[in-house]
């Protein structure tokens, strides 16, 4: 069975917490397909320079190392549910600001799959938390640098 959520933050909150109006359950090895992240930034966010991530409540286990950390050989267990790289456009300049617009803003859909293991037991949720980070700290990003976040993903059972 699939199930497909799509899911929006709250106007300008960079860690937010979605609540269901019922329980949701995930059965013992579920698997969470991350389908697409978009993102609604502010135009003078240097949003194409930087990376950003996704963290969230749910018990999934992935590993991550900033540049910082890598040269001390550290690495961090986290919920990490998706890294979101750098912007690829060729002309950095295409937000030049006599041309701003007033927001700008990109969307993330892996080229691979990318699917996490729900760790854990039959799980009942009646909420889900996400963090919108940087990419390289892992610090919340500022709330004045965008405007929203949809997060589309897909739970996988065997049911």
């Amino acid at each position: 069975m699939r199930q497909t959520f799509t899911l929006n933050s709250p106007v300008s909150k960079a860690d937010f917490t979605i609540q269901f109006k019922q329980h949701l359950v995930i059965p013992e090895k579920a698997k969470l397909q991350l389908n697409f992240i978009q993102v609604r930034l502010l135009p003078f966010s240097n949003y194409l320079n930087n990376s950003f991530a996704i963290l969230t409540d749910l018990p999934i286990k992935t590993f991550f190392s900033s540049s910082v950390g890598a040269k001390e050989n550290k690495t961090i267990l986290n919920n990490l549910l998706t890294y979101i790289p750098i912007s690829n456009q060729p002309y950095q300049d295409l937000d030049d600001p006599p041309a701003l617009a007033t927001q700008g803003g990109f969307t993330y859909e892996p080229h691979q799959p990318l699917i996490h293991d729900i760790d854990g037991n039959t799980l009942q949720l009646n909420s889900m938390n996400f963090k919108f980070v940087d990419g390289e700290t892992l610090i919340l990003v500022p709330e004045t640098d965008f405007t929203d976040i949809t997060i589309c993903f897909t739970i996988i059972t065997n049911e």
